[in-house]
């Protein structure tokens, strides 16, 4: 019964959690931030830590969501093999930094997604692979 269910829903592209997950990060809805991972599902911190698990992946969502971090794709290549996806791309992460001076990353980020009762999961991510801070310019 839950087969046909899956395959009754509506095909929504593995990509759009990637995108969902920067929505939520800028609403703040943290527990849907992390529901967008599998349950084991594993975010790459910053500084290369693998955190595994919904619950540890919430910390680490929370503490985006606290610096009012802001993502935005501005390129995703996808390959589907059945219900597993390889994503890879171009984004920017925009959020306050020490004395909330705005930070500015440009990074290529990497994802495997999984396909888990007709939804896509995010099964491992690192948003800051290849990461460097953009040059800001001011007016003058």
């Amino acid at each position: 019964m839950t087969t046909a269910l899956a395959q009754a829903a509506p095909a929504i592209p593995a990509e759009n959690v990637l995108y969902g997950l920067g929505a939520v990060i800028g609403t703040g809805n943290l527990a849907a931030g992390a529901a967008i991972f599998t349950k084991d599902g594993c975010l790459i911190t910053p500084d290369g830590t693998a955190v595994h698990g919904r619950g540890d992946i919430a910390e680490i969502l929370a503490q985006m969501i606290a610096h009012r971090t802001e993502i935005e794709f501005d390129q995703l290549a996808i390959q589907h093999a059945g219900d597993v996806a390889l994503v890879a791309g171009r984004m920017r992460i925009r959020s306050a930094g020490l004395e909330s001076r705005p930070i500015t990353q440009l990074c290529e980020p990497t994802a495997v997604l999984h396909r888990v009762e007709g939804r896509w999961k995010v099964a491992i991510l690192d948003l800051w692979k290849n990461v460097r801070q953009a040059t800001l310019r001011s007016g003058g």
